[in-house]
Protein backbone atom coordinates (compact mmCIF):
# COMPACT_ATOMS: atom_id res chain seq x y z
CA UNK A 1 0.00 0.00 0.00
CA UNK A 2 1.41 3.32 -1.47
CA UNK A 3 1.25 6.43 1.27
CA UNK A 4 -0.15 9.62 -0.22
CA UNK A 5 1.28 12.75 0.98
CA UNK A 6 -0.53 15.70 1.92
CA UNK A 7 -0.91 18.71 -0.24
CA UNK A 8 -1.84 21.99 -0.87
CA UNK A 9 -3.13 24.23 1.71
CA UNK A 10 -4.45 22.26 5.11
CA UNK A 11 -6.18 25.46 6.99
CA UNK A 12 -9.63 25.18 7.72
CA UNK A 13 -10.62 28.52 7.09
CA UNK A 14 -9.97 30.43 3.68
CA UNK A 15 -7.13 33.27 3.46
CA UNK A 16 -7.96 36.27 1.47
CA UNK A 17 -5.16 38.97 0.52
CA UNK A 18 -6.36 42.11 2.30
CA UNK A 19 -3.63 44.72 2.85
CA UNK A 20 -4.45 47.30 5.59
CA UNK A 21 -2.65 49.22 7.53
CA UNK A 22 -2.72 48.58 11.39
CA UNK A 23 -1.13 48.68 14.97
CA UNK A 24 -0.29 46.16 17.28
CA UNK A 25 0.69 45.80 20.74
CA UNK A 26 2.29 42.36 22.04
CA UNK A 27 1.13 42.05 25.83
CA UNK A 28 2.47 39.48 28.84
CA UNK A 29 -0.31 39.73 31.60
CA UNK A 30 -1.63 43.13 30.84
CA UNK A 31 1.63 43.99 30.02
CA UNK A 32 3.11 45.94 27.49
CA UNK A 33 6.45 44.13 25.84
CA UNK A 34 6.42 45.64 22.48
CA UNK A 35 4.42 48.36 20.10
CA UNK A 36 4.65 48.44 16.21
CA UNK A 37 2.97 49.33 13.00
CA UNK A 38 2.44 46.79 9.69
CA UNK A 39 0.40 46.00 7.03
CA UNK A 40 -2.21 43.22 6.74
CA UNK A 41 -1.03 40.67 4.44
CA UNK A 42 -4.10 37.79 3.90
CA UNK A 43 -6.81 37.28 6.48
CA UNK A 44 -8.91 34.36 7.68
CA UNK A 45 -12.28 34.14 10.30
CA UNK A 46 -8.71 31.98 12.56
CA UNK A 47 -6.36 34.11 11.71
CA UNK A 48 -4.09 36.68 9.91
CA UNK A 49 -1.17 37.48 8.66
CA UNK A 50 1.11 40.99 8.61
CA UNK A 51 4.41 41.92 7.87
CA UNK A 52 6.20 44.73 9.81
CA UNK A 53 9.82 45.83 10.21
CA UNK A 54 9.95 45.78 14.26
CA UNK A 55 10.51 41.95 15.79
CA UNK A 56 6.80 40.76 17.23
CA UNK A 57 7.65 37.68 19.56
CA UNK A 58 6.59 34.28 19.37
CA UNK A 59 4.21 32.73 21.84
CA UNK A 60 3.34 36.41 23.17
CA UNK A 61 -0.33 37.67 23.12
CA UNK A 62 -1.12 40.07 20.65
CA UNK A 63 -3.85 42.95 20.17
CA UNK A 64 -4.15 44.34 16.60
CA UNK A 65 -6.01 47.79 15.61
CA UNK A 66 -7.03 47.40 11.84
CA UNK A 67 -8.23 50.59 9.76
CA UNK A 68 -11.15 48.70 8.15
CA UNK A 69 -12.62 50.84 4.80
CA UNK A 70 -16.48 50.81 5.50
CA UNK A 71 -19.06 53.11 6.79
CA UNK A 72 -20.60 52.59 9.94
CA UNK A 73 -23.46 55.64 10.41
CA UNK A 74 -22.13 59.40 10.04
CA UNK A 75 -18.45 57.74 10.83
CA UNK A 76 -16.28 57.11 7.56
CA UNK A 77 -13.96 54.28 9.01
CA UNK A 78 -14.14 51.22 11.66
CA UNK A 79 -11.49 49.82 13.08
CA UNK A 80 -11.16 46.18 13.69
CA UNK A 81 -9.63 45.03 16.76
CA UNK A 82 -7.98 41.43 17.16
CA UNK A 83 -6.78 39.49 20.25
CA UNK A 84 -4.58 36.70 19.84
CA UNK A 85 -1.45 35.26 19.89
CA UNK A 86 1.67 35.25 17.70
CA UNK A 87 2.45 31.92 16.52
CA UNK A 88 5.05 32.12 13.71
CA UNK A 89 7.27 35.33 12.67
CA UNK A 90 9.73 34.33 9.49
CA UNK A 91 10.17 36.11 6.04
CA UNK A 92 6.96 35.53 5.25
CA UNK A 93 5.30 38.00 7.94
CA UNK A 94 3.87 37.67 11.87
CA UNK A 95 1.14 34.83 11.78
CA UNK A 96 -1.66 35.56 14.40
CA UNK A 97 -3.99 33.13 15.53
CA UNK A 98 -7.26 34.99 16.16
CA UNK A 99 -8.83 34.38 19.94
CA UNK A 100 -11.61 37.16 19.33
CA UNK A 101 -12.17 39.76 17.16
CA UNK A 102 -14.78 43.07 17.56
CA UNK A 103 -15.21 46.10 14.98
CA UNK A 104 -15.27 49.68 16.94
CA UNK A 105 -16.11 53.34 15.71
CA UNK A 106 -12.39 55.14 15.08
CA UNK A 107 -11.83 57.93 17.97
CA UNK A 108 -11.00 60.18 15.54
CA UNK A 109 -12.64 58.99 12.23
CA UNK A 110 -12.21 62.76 10.68
CA UNK A 111 -8.31 62.36 11.33
CA UNK A 112 -8.18 59.02 9.62
CA UNK A 113 -9.95 59.89 6.66
CA UNK A 114 -7.81 63.12 5.99
CA UNK A 115 -4.77 61.05 6.85
CA UNK A 116 -6.16 58.32 3.86
CA UNK A 117 -7.17 60.89 1.54
CA UNK A 118 -4.87 63.71 1.75
CA UNK A 119 -2.10 62.58 -0.94
CA UNK A 120 -5.31 61.71 -3.20
CA UNK A 121 -5.11 62.58 -6.43
CA UNK A 122 -7.83 62.76 -8.82
CA UNK A 123 -7.48 62.46 -12.11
Amino acid sequence: MTRDTIKGDRRLQRRYPVELDLEYRVTQGGKVLAMGAGRTTNMSSGGLLFRTADDAPNGRSVELSIRWPAVLGNEPFLELCVFGRIVRNDSNGVAVLMSRYNFQKLTNARGAFEEIFTNAVIQ
